[in-house]
């Protein structure tokens, strides 16, 4: 597999690994707003909406389940025309995905990082995952990606 050149990185102002209160004031200094805190439950995830790629978007920030830490943010959008946009943009920072099929491209890198970048007849969704902290989540034993 050839590796990204450049590492994931954070998600906007929230870094993996941030606590839920740490993600809660990157969410507002983002500009976007937090509206439903289920990290209390399976899957916990802590949802907001707001824009990204300068587009609507609902966000969900996932949990692990014991240490509550984030290791994954999905992005979904209701308008189609954001994937040729953001499959440009993740192109241009991470150059050629690590798999590409029809309506689906991911990146993925030696540690376990993956993004994914997917559509469907009615949303667009962008995945990040860091993969050190997909992996403590898996050992807290919460959601297997599969």
């Amino acid at each position: 597999m050839k590796e990204p050149p450049v590492p994931l990185g954070q998600f906007l102002s929230s870094n993996w690994g941030d606590s839920i209160d740490e993600v809660k004031r990157a969410i507002g200094r983002d500009g976007n707003k937090w509206f439903k805190d289920d990290t209390n439950k399976s899957p916990f995830t802590l949802y907001a909406s707001g824009n990204y790629l300068d587009f609507p978007a609902l966000f969900s920030y996932f949990f692990t389940p014991e240490s509550k830490r984030l290791y994954r943010v999905d992005v979904t959008f209701s308008d189609l025309s954001v994937y040729g946009k953001a499959k440009d943009l993740l192109i241009q920072k991470f150059k050629e995905p690590s798999y590409c099929g029809p309506d689906l491209n991911h990146w993925s890198w030696h540690d376990k990082s993956l993004l994914i970048l997917q559509k469907d007849s009615t949303h667009v969704q962008i995945s990040y995952s860091s993969g050190p902290f997909l992996i403590r989540n898996q050992k807290e034993g919460g959601l297997v990606r599969k």
